[in-house]
């Protein structure tokens, strides 16, 4: 409904802002949840951390002490420690083999040099701590043995272990460039994964429903405007009925009167009688527009074929039949037929108002799927953009002796049919009406 625009894009503007708001809203949401799964996250491979070295108290290797504890086991995929050669001094699990620093590129530390570095494939972090403080040089022959590389599960390389296997230990995380922990954490991944599903799904949601709302929002300005003007129509059909009522009475007298004075003097004032009878004519087609308005748009249906309506409607109103071809296809709908000649007359003599030749009104009668559709065309000067939207508003014309009710009426008969009406100009000047009828099934 053309009252609609201004709220339609009030509203598509609201609709689109609110939307904008509430996934902004939604991305600060998902992205602290993000933050609270890290943050769970860091403070678990603290406890880990804390949780291993502490059972170093008790073991002689890394390995012994992930075996001895559930947690660890279950967290723990691989550790080692790299010498600054990249090759492991001690290596257990599914650490790798030589420690590629190329990982490290990019990626930030804290103050301790330690590395976070996601791995969403593997459902796992790996913890890096980079030790660059180069070890003392060793006091004794005992300290100086190389250390055990454990490649082959955590078991020393050397024949005999050294005496202090906890000292050794600590030597190592000493003398290493690089610690490597690999620590699953398959609940983190777990929270990324649902909130990259979770914020499309949220975005889709929102705007689904900010545009139920709005076309909710736009329903009820329709029904509320269908309403108001049902009520305006109620009140303005029982004035137009009374006032067309009361108007016929005056108008026949004056017709009677106007008869009399042509038969006592048919020479004096001719052309003023004449100008009476075309003004008298003009308000009895008006009253009897508005009958045709305010009565039943649908009438009583009938099986009719619509290319008899049409030539018969045009020859009665041109003097010729204005279909092209052979009468058009025989189509056949569901309509009152006086309905369906009152929509014609006036489409027709609104063609003949509009300034074009006679002879360039044509009709054509075509089958589209379950429909039929008849197309008048004139040569008209066609209509003004400005007026297009209005043109078949109740009593709105621009014409200086127009009722402004004729469009008004074809339209409403026709929707009561279960068609469309719809007005187009042409290109190189004139009107196209294309009306839209279910043929009878």
């Amino acid at each position: 409904m053309k009252k609609v625009n201004l709220p339609r894009r009030g509203s598509l503007a609201a609709a689109l802002l609110t939307w904008m708001l509430f996934s902004v809203l939604a991305v600060f949401i998902i992205w602290g949840y993000r933050d609270r799964a890290r943050l769970i996250r860091n403070n678990e491979n603290e406890r880990i951390l804390n949780t291993l070295f502490a059972g170093l108290r008790d073991y002689d290797d890394f390995g012994s002490a992930i075996e001895a504890n559930e947690t660890l086991k279950e967290r723990i995929a691989g550790l080692a420690v790299y010498s600054s050669n990249l090759s492991p001094i001690y290596r257990w699990g599914k650490a790798p083999e030589h420690f590629d620093p190329e990982i490290l590129e990019e990626k930030e530390h804290d103050r301790f040099n330690r590395y976070f570095i996601p791995d969403r494939r593997g459902r796992s972090v790996k913890f890096v701590i980079h030790n660059e403080r180069q070890p003392r040089p060793p006091r004794s022959t005992e300290a100086s043995r190389p250390l055990r590389t454990a490649a082959d599960g955590g078991q020393s390389a050397e024949p005999s272990p050294p005496q202090n296997p906890r000292s050794l230990w600590f030597s190592s995380l000493a003398v290493g460039n690089y610690i490597y922990i690999d620590i699953n954490h398959t609940a983190y991944w777990n929270t990324i994964t649902f909130t990259d599903i979770l914020y499309p799904l949220c975005v889709t949601l929102l705007l689904l429903l900010v545009a139920g709302i709005r076309f909710l929002y736009l329903r009820n300005i329709e029904y509320r405007q269908r309403i108001e003007g049902q009520q305006n129509l109620v009140v303005l059909g029982t004035a137009a009925s009374t006032l067309a009522h009361e108007i016929k009475n005056p108008l026949h007298s004056i017709r009677l009167q106007t008869g009399i004075l042509k038969k006592m003097n048919p020479a004096a004032g001719a052309e003023e009688i004449t100008r009476i009878e075309e003004e008298v004519d003009r308000l009895a087609a008006l009253s009897y527009r508005v009958n045709d308005y305010l009565r039943d748009a649908a009438g009583s249906p009938e099986s009719i074929h619509i290319a008899e309506v049409v030539e018969e409607t045009s020859r009665r109103i041109c003097g010729r039949s204005i279909l092209e071809g052979e009468g058009g296809e025989e189509v056949l709908v569901r309509m009152d037929r006086g309905r369906a000649c009152s929509v014609f007359e006036n489409i027709i003599r609104n063609a003949l108002e509009a300034g074009g030749e006679e002879k360039a009104i044509r009709a054509r009668i075509k089958k589209e799927g379950g429909n039929a559709v008849v197309i008048v065309e004139d040569r008209g000067k066609g209509i003004p953009r400005e007026d297009m939207l209005r043109i078949t508003d109740p009593f709105y014309t621009s014409k200086s002796t127009g009722t402004g009710i004729g469009l008004t009426i074809s339209k409403r008969f026709v929707e009561a049919a279960g068609g469309t009406m719809v007005l187009e100009n042409r290109s190189g000047g004139g009107v196209s009406v294309r009306i839209t009828v279910p043929c009878e099934s």
